[in-house]
């Protein structure tokens, strides 16, 4: 699946097969987009069976039956996922396929990676990354890091299942951003997009951001409430027992994930896309543990199949694994 950058513009590619052979179109291909993000919080609402736009690709001359479109900056602002609709004629035929690409946050800036790294940015420079070989090198990188903790480090919309367990703080999977919905058994206590108010509490991001909790001191009671039009929960009802409930069910619905790639995250992305063109290197911070000197056997310490395959990799990013257990 092809990407691009956040805040950048990347080309989209296509070929066009016909009879199990690439071909040219007969005429102009066109790639009309469409917008299938799920995203609660854009107003107007995603519809995603209306275009967001109709581009015609231009040809690459080099490549037989091969085409690009570049997006507008505008749609590339924000983690999003588009479907591309390519439309063509090959010998007087209609045709037309569907691709998917997706607005990504990189784990890394290119520029710094090719400061840090020492990468040419002229073709005659033996030391010369194109921008593809530099993306593959940073997904290789970014979806290591994502398997060895466990989590996404950029914001996405989402819905976590949870059940309390008596307490005023509602512990979460993954690192909560911001607030749209909460739900008890199915019932609506808060929704912060519409501003619905069902309930006496006003919930909080914990300030590890893997939790949600409640501040009593901001409780309403019965006549705000019925100032203000909404539902009446009744304190006294309520009593003094714990906001969220011990074994209900509490659906809550967000924006998950990290505002900024940290740092440590960063190096760890620039250490794997180095490992990633050392290829040849196979050893190189590898947990290696022992060298034989006679046959070249080598000994491998076993966590190396259990991170990214880098020690300095795995020590900085060792404070963000995710393994079932969170801080509050």
């Amino acid at each position: 699946m092809a990407e691009i950058y956040k805040d950048q513009t990347s080309p989209i590619k296509t070929k066009i097969f016909w009879g199990g052979e690439l071909v040219d179109a007969d005429g102009a291909v066109t790639a009309v987009v469409y917008d299938i993000t799920e995203d609660d919080t854009i107003r107007p609402a995603v519809n995603p069976n209306v275009p967001v736009g109709t581009f015609t690709a231009t040809k690459l001359e080099t490549d037989m039956g091969t085409y690009q479109v570049v997006l507008p900056l505008a749609l590339c602002r924000r983690n999003r996922k588009f479907k591309v609709e390519w439309r063509y004629t090959v010998n007087n035929n209609q045709g037309s396929h569907i691709y998917f690409t997706d607005v990504v946050t990189p784990y890394a800036n290119l520029s710094d990676i090719i400061d840090d790294l020492n990468f040419g940015t002229d073709p005659s420079d033996p030391n010369y990354k194109s921008y593809h070989d530099l993306q593959m090198a940073e997904k290789y990188a970014r979806k290591l890091i994502e398997i060895y903790t466990n989590q996404v480090f950029h914001l996405y919309d989402d819905k976590q299942i949870v059940y309390g367990s008596g307490s005023d703080i509602l512990p979460m999977p993954f690192k909560l951003n911001e607030i749209h919905e909460v739900y008890e058994n199915d019932v609506l206590l808060i929704d912060n997009i519409n501003n619905v108010k069902n309930w006496i509490y006003v919930p909080m991001i914990s300030e590890s951001g893997f939790g949600i909790r409640v501040n009593r001191q901001q409780l309403m009671d019965d006549m705000i409430y019925s100032a203000n039009g909404m539902v009446q929960p009744t304190i006294n009802d309520q009593g003094f027992s714990a906001a969220f409930r011990k074994d209900r069910r509490y659906s809550v619905q967000g924006r998950f994930g990290w505002s900024s790639v940290p740092d440590n995250v960063e190096e760890a992305c620039i250490v794997l896309i180095k490992q990633y063109f050392d290829q040849d290197r196979a050893w190189k911070d590898k947990y290696v543990k022992n060298i034989s000197t006679f046959d070249w056997k080598f000994e491998f310490l076993q966590d190396a199949h259990k991170g990214t395959g880098n020690l300095y990799a795995d020590q900085l990013l060792s404070p963000y694994v995710l393994n079932g257990m969170v801080a509050f």
